[in-house]
């Protein structure tokens, strides 16, 4: 990829040379570009130049907002990262799917790239996994089919066990001798579940990696089929973490693909 960067004219980073733009386009086809490579990790950076009115001197202030395109290459996995847009009387309702879909255009016609949605079938199930002790399932959002909807967040001094279907199968599981002299409840009980499981949506879910020092720990919410298109939205939530650098989400993103929580689905 590098190979294609350079034909393009992208410069590569370099700490010891860097110098910032301080005239910006607004538009992504026209943003000046820079590339970092680390390791078997690629960084495509845009700086656009963005605007807003301050509520106290109603004036209209400059800013920088920088949009990254994230590339691991071992698990082929592309991430555009963004963040907030200031909100203007002019706000466009539809200006992050307009930055999603043009990043995606730009890659597929510069860079000459196939890309595929994130298909997500199985990351509940994995991630529930008793066997994973460093992550967790720390919140979901449940739809039922009978039309009724539940955030359930699970309660940390209890191992992470989500309230209700949570709770039910860890009862079963820690009586397990007299449920199985009652074989046709245990049966109803667990059918009941998988049911409910089976036929609900979920719109999101929080997964926590849990540390040995708390302040290490952070929560990464996975928002499932984001703009109507299928694409899959992160977010990181930073609660009590003290570490503000980038490799908490570089790791997020390493599990979700090398687990089989996220794999190659449609072509885009």
């Amino acid at each position: 990829m590098t190979d294609i960067l350079n034909e393009k004219g992208i410069s590569e980073f370099s700490k010891t040379s860097f110098q910032p733009e301080f005239v910006l386009n607004t538009s992504l086809s026209d943003a000046k570009l820079i590339y970092l490579v680390e390791q078997d990790r690629i960084f495509i950076k845009f700086t656009l130049q963005k605007t807003y009115v301050t509520s106290e001197s109603f004036e209209q202030t400059d800013y920088r907002y920088p949009i990254v395109l994230y590339f691991d290459l071992p698990n082929q996995c592309m991430e555009i990262r963004y963040d907030a847009i200031k909100y203007t009387d002019s706000f466009d309702s539809e200006i992050y799917e307009k930055l999603v879909v043009s990043c995606i255009d730009w890659t597929k016609k510069e860079l000459g790239l196939s890309l595929y949605t994130c298909e997500h079938t199985d990351a509940i199930k994995i991630v529930n996994d008793k066997q994973n002790e460093d992550v967790k399932m720390y919140k979901q959002m449940m739809q039922m089919s009978s039309g009724g909807a539940a955030e359930l967040t699970a309660a940390e001094s209890s191992d992470y066990v989500l309230p209700f279907i949570g709770e039910i199968r860890e009862l079963i599981d820690e009586n397990e001798d007299l449920f199985n002299e009652a074989p046709e409840i245990k049966q109803l009980l667990t059918q009941y579940l998988n049911d409910k499981e089976a036929t609900a949506s979920y719109p999101y879910i929080y997964v926590k990696w849990v540390k040995p020092v708390e302040s290490q720990s952070y929560i990464v919410k996975i928002t499932f089929d984001y703009l109507n298109r299928r694409y899959t939205l992160l977010q990181h939530i930073t609660g009590g973490c003290k570490d503000l650098g980038m490799e908490r989400m570089n790791d997020a993103i390493k599990y979700l693909c090398e687990s089989g929580s996220f794999a190659k689905g449609e072509k885009i």
